[in-house]
């Protein structure tokens, strides 16, 4: 393959020289974990009533159909 070198020349051929780095202004400190356990219970608990409202929603279609399909009774449903 082909290798591409995103320097000058100068840069290049000049190997010793020592690239400074910019150091952050701020150091890095981690945010505390109260507000990101509250979004995460925000989160689980939306998710929570998401998938309920889509079982809810599976279930009532086959409630439906068990009483459109002949010979089909809500105890079958449960054993298959």
């Amino acid at each position: 393959g082909q290798f591409f070198v995103m320097m000058s020349p100068q840069e290049v051929l000049q190997g010793g020289t020592q690239r400074s780095i910019a150091s952050r202004a701020h150091p890095y400190s981690p945010k505390s974990e109260a507000p990101r356990a509250t979004r995460d219970e925000k989160r689980r608990a939306q998710h929570n009533e998401v998938e309920r409202r889509r079982r809810d929603k599976i279930n009532n279609w086959i409630v439906q159909l068990s009483k459109i399909i002949p010979d089909c009774s809500m105890e079958n449903t449960k054993s298959g």
